[in-house]
């Protein structure tokens, strides 16, 4: 079975390993309709024999059923890799306005007893990477959320820490890029939503900040696979925010999309290479739900960057047309 070994990359200053494709497990979790468990755990078991080596969730997929699945996923397997988790803000304050308090949002004792409970779900003594699943530009001067960060080091129970930024603002992590206390960013990144590589990108390269990409397929819209009409499963959260204007929008703009590749192109495999040619983008993390879409992702490296012609023709799509009216995740409704 071919195994993806030479595409091993390492995160931030502790140089935690990782790969240039990864596994999001926020649909394995739940929220995305059904999902049966032996379907995900054979989908996770696939990564690892493929040679994924960087799997991404948090403890809001599911209440908890993502990092458990991960877990059971790793005994299976006999076979461990990195994992980054999150921690969700105190009564679901997503992208907090500036001004507000951390402490309101990331109290020290949330946090501590965040990193508990995913130590426990993800059983395991230490958690590779802790990353703040919103963040608010005013909080750059404040220090209490660093200072617990650091001791949960100190203590053994985490290897490294960062932000994971909101769906609409790239930016929101930038004060802190500069001040050098954190060096891994995960952040929404894909052809459809390109802020990132304007607002956030450029100074991530000059700061060594290492760059995740979550929804590099824009919620399953970068698969190529949804139709006029579609509708979502009444559990699946795309049901609320794909419909009607914004769904007709997107089916108009990923046929733009199509329009410039080979027919019977996968798209999917396009919008993962498209993150990839990003010289600022250290890893993507895709979600799957299925053994099939993990060999489709991890295909993907075997083909490279996008030509810089086609990379040169989606920036103008982005120029003229993508940039306004951008919504291809959740939104400020926050994940989980």
């Amino acid at each position: 079975m071919l195994r993806y070994e030479g595409a091993s990359v390492y995160l931030g200053h502790a140089q935690i390993s990782a790969s240039r494709i990864g596994v999001g497990t926020w649909a394995i979790g739940g929220g995305w309709g059904p999902q049966p468990d032996n379907q995900s755990l054979n989908a996770l078991g696939k990564a690892l024999e493929l040679g994924s080596a960087v799997i991404d969730t948090a403890p809001l997929y599911g209440n908890g059923h993502a990092e458990r699945l991960i877990a059971q996923a790793f005994r299976s397997q006999g076979e461990k890799v990195t994992t980054l988790t999150k921690i969700y803000p105190l009564q679901y304050h997503w992208a907090p306005a500036p001004g507000t308090p951390i402490q309101t949002t990331f109290p020290a004792k949330h946090i501590f007893e965040q990193a508990e409970a995913s130590l426990r779900r993800l059983e395991t003594d230490c958690l590779d990477c802790l990353l703040f699943q919103t963040w608010c530009p005013s909080w750059a001067k404040e220090t209490e959320w660093y200072e617990t960060m650091v001791k949960l080091r100190e203590q053994g129970k985490i290897r490294s820490f960062g932000i994971s930024v909101s769906d609409h603002r790239a930016y929101e992590a930038n004060e802190i890029i500069k001040s050098g206390l954190v060096d891994i960013i995960e952040t929404p990144y894909n052809i459809l939503d390109q802020r990132a590589a304007h607002h956030l990108f450029p100074l991530a390269v000059k700061h060594n900040v290492s760059i995740i990409a979550r929804s590099p397929l824009a919620s399953g819209a970068l698969t190529g696979k949804w139709y006029d009409e579609m509708k979502f499963h009444r559990t699946d959260w795309r049901r609320r925010v794909f419909r009607e204007k914004v769904l007709q929008r997107t089916l108009r703009r990923i046929s733009a999309i199509k329009d410039l590749v080979e027919p019977g192109t996968n798209l999917a495999q396009v919008a993962i290479r498209f993150c990839l040619s990003h010289p600022a983008v250290t890893s993507v993390i895709p979600g799957v739900r299925s053994e099939a879409q993990v060999t489709c992702n991890l295909a993907a490296l075997e083909q490279g960057p996008l030509q810089q012609t086609l990379l040169h023709q989606i920036e103008r799509l982005w120029q003229e047309d993508f940039q306004y009216e951008v919504r291809t995740s959740v939104g400020e409704e926050g994940e989980g």
